[in-house]
Parts: structure tokens; sequence; C-alpha cells
């Protein structure tokens, strides 16, 4: 008996790639592509069409912390053979080092290799919009990303010590350029406020596309001090929040625990649950993988607990500098939201006035700041049965 599909069922498909050879990357985005319909669905003649990828502060590309520049030089290769003009584009983490950051990652490169234009967020200027969000109601999003004909983003799949998971929707985090991510951090520092913050953002725009560089993904203590770990997948879907229910579970994770995706697809925003998704190409259990996940698991605590712990045993966690690591650049300085951190007469973080957000983790090249629970955080971990 042949069972007829499901209507309207989102399509995500899943490609395997086994490295990041020129040929294999373009033919497996290709493929991937054919599965939901081909790019000239998406992609029109004439049509500026701008790359989100994720060169967070400039970690070169085998630390497999960004975007790689294979996929972003394909995929911008394929946009220019359907007829569009490609834009790679993206903001730093940490303010002021954009140019540096699209640069040192190998994005810059594979921009002019492809003959792509390379776009800075933070020299584009912004437009104020309006959402109805829940955590933020007014974002002030670059110009580029509202201007353009087609938006895509090009996520890398990761792990995230606060969200769990970092992928095709929190990658636009990245449209807000300057100081603005460093505000939005001080209103939402927990994972529930974070991720609701992240779908805020995601409701002001319109993505048409979504394909994520699987090829080396990163386990633990992701998004930046994680380990590289070969998952040679593409994933690519015209739904965002479709791509990262998949992604989510390739990696591991039950889907439904990714709050990025969950609170997207309450809010009507896209198709999140893994039953109304049409699966195309490899199936998620022959490429899935048990990503190790973030040791530091106190995102695993209800929110209410949180703030009782953090309210009355400040250093139940924290995040700590290495003196000797610590190279003195400023990032972390910059980058923070509640202007904790100091880096002379030594560096040091005033613990009272660290929100948790850990950007500073997160964005130093040096690895020079380790995240720490107390003996009475793993102890009652422990007493909860929380596994890392």
């Amino acid at each position: 008996m042949i069972i007829s599909p499901v209507k309207n069922m989102e399509k995500v498909s899943i490609v395997k790639c086994e490295n990041y050879e020129h040929d294999n990357v373009k033919n497996a985005i290709r493929k991937s592509l054919d599965l939901i319909g081909g790019l000239p669905k998406f992609v029109k003649p004439g049509n500026t069409v701008l790359l989100k990828v994720n060169a967070i502060i400039g970690f070169p590309a085998e630390r497999a912390a960004t975007t790689h520049p294979a996929v972003v030089r394909a995929m911008a290769e394929l946009v220019k053979e359907a007829g569009g003009i490609p834009l790679v584009g993206d903001s730093s983490g940490a303010y002021g080092f954009t140019g540096q950051s699209l640069e040192m990652c190998g994005l810059k490169k594979a921009a002019e290799d492809a003959g792509a234009k390379l776009v800075n967020f933070e020299s584009t200027g912004t437009y104020s919009v309006k959402v109805n969000g829940k955590v933020v109601i007014t974002l002030n999003i670059a110009k580029p990303v509202i201007d353009c004909d087609v938006l895509i983003s090009m996520p890398k799949l990761k792990t995230h010590q606060l969200t769990k998971y970092t992928g095709a929707v929190k990658n636009f985090y990245g449209v807000i350029p300057g100081t603005g991510k460093a505000a939005i951090h001080r209103l939402a520092p927990s994972e529930e406020s974070l991720s609701q913050a992240v779908v805020d953002i995601y409701s002001a725009l319109k993505p048409r596309l979504a394909v994520m560089d699987g090829i080396v993904g990163m386990e633990g203590e992701g998004a930046t001090n994680g380990t590289p770990i070969d998952s040679k997948v593409i994933i690519s879907s015209a739904d965002c929040v479709a791509l990262d229910a998949v992604a989510s579970e390739v990696m591991g994770f039950y889907h439904k625990d990714i709050l990025t995706t969950r609170y997207a697809h309450e809010q009507g925003l896209g198709v999140g649950m893994l039953d109304k998704i049409d699966v195309a190409g490899e199936n998620i259990k022959d490429v899935r993988l048990d990503f190790k996940k973030s040791k530091y698991m106190v995102y695993k605590f209800p929110e209410f607990l949180r703030k009782f712990m953090f309210g009355f045993a400040e250093n139940i966690s924290s995040v700590e500098i290495s003196e000797d690591d610590c190279k003195r650049c400023g990032i972390c300085v910059k980058s923070c939201p509640s202007a904790a951190i100091a880096l002379e007469p030594r560096p040091f973080i005033d613990q009272k006035k660290c929100i948790k957000c850990y950007c500073c983790h997160e964005l130093c090249p040096n690895g020079a700041l380790e995240l720490k629970t107390s003996f009475i955080g793993r102890q009652f971990m422990k007493r909860m049965n929380y596994k890392s």
C-alpha cells in the first residue's frame, strides 16, 4: 500500500558531506537544496541575497566556532549561478571587532573568492524596528538584513552553554550590531529569557532559507570553547525553526528541550515539532551523534530556583579569569553587559555584578575564562540527579 505524504508538513533535508573540499561542499549544498525544491525556488535573478553567517569573534575555521568559509564560498557561488547577488554579513559578538572577526575566520576571503560583497553590520547603519516581543519590543537591526531581497541563515552546528544549542534561529542574534547585544543580555540573563529574546528578534525578520554547516560541529562548552566533532552533514530548510528541531535531534538533544525552537513554534513563527516535519535525504537516526553537552548545567535548574540560589549563594556559580592566560585584549571588558570585569591592577570579575550571561567566556580568544560551579552547586545537582 502506498501512503501519501502528509500535506503541509515543513521539509528539512539532511545530506552527508565528508569534508570541506570545495566540490564536495558545493555538491552537498546543491543536493540539500534540490531536496527542498531547489535554489531557484528561493532566489530569483537580480535578487540581493544576504548570507547571514556566524563570525562570532574571529576564531580560525578549524576551531569549529564559526560558519566554515568553504560552506560560505560554495553557497555564494550557487546564489550567483541562480542569478542572485550574494552578500556575506554579520556583526561580531564584541563591539568593534567585526572587521577583524570576518577576516580572521576566513569569511572575508571566502566572499572575495566567490565574488560576493562582504558586509560589516557595524558600519551599515540600523533600522529601529518595533516587535510584539515578550522581552524586547524595539530592535536596532542592521540595514542590509531588512533591505535584502532574500535573507538566508548560515549557522554552525554547535552546543551552547546557556541555551544548550545554537542554530538557524539564534544565528540572527548577530543582526543586532554595536552594543545592542549587551543590552539584551542585561534584560535576558537566563536560558528562558535569552531564548525568548532571540525569538523576539527572529519575529522581526523574514528569512527565506537556512543552510547549516554541520560538516564539523562543536560539542561541549559551545559556542566557542567546545571541541570540534565530525558530524559530516549539511542541513537545509525554508523554515529555520524546523531546521533547528531536526539539527538538535542530530546532536542528541530532545528537540522540545530547545527553548528557542519551542517558543518560536508556540508563537507560530515556524514548525518546531518533529511529527510535523518531513525529513528528506538522510534519516535522523542514521546521522545522529551524542554530542557532549556543557558540563556547566545550571541552565537545567528552573528559573525560580536559579534566582533563589543566586540570590542567597552568589558564589554557587562563577566565571573566573586565569591571570596567566589573560592577554588583556579587552574584549571581555567591552562585551560585558554588566560592567563586571576589570583588567587592572589584575584581571578580575566582580561576582556581585556578574549576571551569568557567559559572554566573556564565549568571546575570549585566549581561553582565559573558566566556568565554575561551587561545591554547593555540585552537590545540589548530584542530589537532583542532573547529569552532564
